[in-house]
């Protein structure tokens, strides 16, 4: 049976993590969403609520040490 070594699979979650976190990610993320919001794709009541959980999802980043 093929073992996956430990330390690559933590370099993967890690990398992973660095990326969901980044506030240039964030940034593109609430981007695409008033894009979305000004082409009335989706509602202002979506909207905010996205752009609170991606305030938290930065909050939890920097908490983190996920800096740009």
């Amino acid at each position: 049976m093929f073992r996956f070594p430990i330390w690559a699979i933590k370099q993967v979650i890690e990398h992973a993590e660095a990326e969901y976190y980044s506030p240039e990610a964030i940034r593109r993320d609430l981007s695409q969403h008033q894009y979305m919001l000004e082409n009335h794709e989706i509602t202002l009541e979506e909207y905010r609520e996205y752009e609170k959980r991606l305030f938290e999802r930065l909050m939890e980043g920097r908490e983190r040490g996920i800096e740009e």
